[in-house]
């Protein structure tokens, strides 16, 4: 049996392995899936914009006053709103001075103005009668002198001086008392009571709170977006620039009322001054004299504009996915940065969407897949 199990286990690995190439798999031919990424995009539109340029300043009064002294007097009353940084109403009463010795002037002088009347009226009354008289026993033109001619016109003369006197013994009257011609707040105060003071002396220094203004300086790239002519002369109402002052949380508007002429010598940039009223302001207490605040002006107004994001926009070029679902690099005409954001001119073009998506490699042509929102 030993001598014959050889051959028979050859025989049987034979016809085995016979069964199994006849009955093996056949391979099923499959074409190769290609992988399509999906992709976040943002629908891009053009839009009308206005430009916004930033910038920053102080606030400073519109309105300012020195209250100079125009008598020599003793300050005889100062109101408390006087105080530095003390707000007052149009129409309040600050300072007093000793009005005593205008008073007598006063009565002085209408008594002048009195006498000066009854004297023109007195050489009325002889010139009429001189006339007459050289009518009835005169001959031909009688000379000035004899007419009384020269006593009239001085008597009007010394009448016109009288009232004229009159009017400014009237006006020191009224100079003695310092009424605040607005509504504002005090910068300073420079006198005390009993303090005497003379023509010139300096009283205080008061500011108008309806009004003020900020300096804003323009960066050299910005100049030509705000659509200005920069000639120092004040901006019609219909071409003035809307402008939005940051003070925190706060917004308050303003109005670029004047682009001025100069180069400033410390920024060497040119400046719009913006005007902030208190009338169009809600928290017009949040505007103070001196304080630091932002801004941002609403230029000129561009048309067929693309708001793209700015880290979207690289080597003056953007990724986009083209109306084919296919990726795409746009060679773009950047106009200007706006903080996070470029404003793109040229080269999108219909149906093209920004791609938002990273990927790791970038190629022209390439399909991808999205969802249309």
């Amino acid at each position: 049996m030993k001598k014959y199990f050889g051959p028979v286990f050859l025989i049987a690995s034979v016809i085995i392995a016979m069964i199994l190439i006849r009955n093996k798999p056949t391979a099923e031919i499959k074409e190769v899936e290609k992988n399509i990424p999906f992709v976040k995009t943002m629908i891009l539109k053009s839009q009308k914009v206005k430009a916004r340029i930033s910038s920053q300043g102080f606030i400073r009064p519109k309105s300012e006053l020195n209250i100079l002294s125009e008598l020599n007097a003793r300050v005889e009353w100062i109101s408390s709103k006087m105080e530095p940084g003390s707000s007052f109403n149009e129409g309040d009463t600050l300072i007093k001075l000793d009005k005593r010795d205008y008073e007598l002037a006063l009565i002085t002088a209408e008594a002048n103005v009195l006498n000066a009347n009854v004297n023109l009226e007195r050489e009325k009354a002889e010139s009429d009668i001189a006339s007459k008289e050289w009518k009835r026993v005169g001959g031909g033109s009688g000379t000035d002198l004899a007419l009384r001619k020269p006593q009239l016109a001085q008597a009007k003369a010394t009448l016109e001086a009288a009232k004229a006197e009159l009017e400014r013994t009237k006006r020191n009257l009224d100079r003695a008392v310092f009424v605040a011609p607005f509504k504002g707040r005090v910068r300073s105060k420079n006198t005390d009571m009993n303090s005497i003071v003379f023509p010139g002396t300096m009283l205080g220094s008061i500011y108008a709170t309806q009004y003020f203004e900020v300096q804003l300086p323009i960066t050299d790239q910005d100049v030509k977006f705000t659509g200005l002519n920069f000639n120092g002369l004040e901006i019609p109402d219909n071409k003035q620039l809307d402008v939005a002052f940051t003070i925190g949380d706060n917004i308050l508007n303003g109005k670029v009322i004047r682009a001025e002429a100069e180069v400033d010598p410390r920024t060497r940039m040119l400046s719009v001054v913006a005007s902030i009223s208190e009338k169009n302001n809600d928290n017009k207490n949040l505007i103070l004299v001196g304080q630091y605040i932002q801004a941002t002006i609403f230029g000129m107004e561009m048309n067929n504009i693309f708001l793209l994001p700015r880290n979207n926009v690289r080597n003056e070029s953007v990724w986009v996915v083209n109306s084919q679902m296919e990726l795409m690099n746009r060679a773009v005409d950047i106009i200007r940065f706006e903080g996070e954001f470029a404003l793109i001119g040229e080269g999108i073009e219909e149906g093209d969407r920004l791609l938002k998506s990273r990927l790791s490699s970038l190629i022209n042509g390439q399909k991808v897949t999205y969802t249309l929102k």
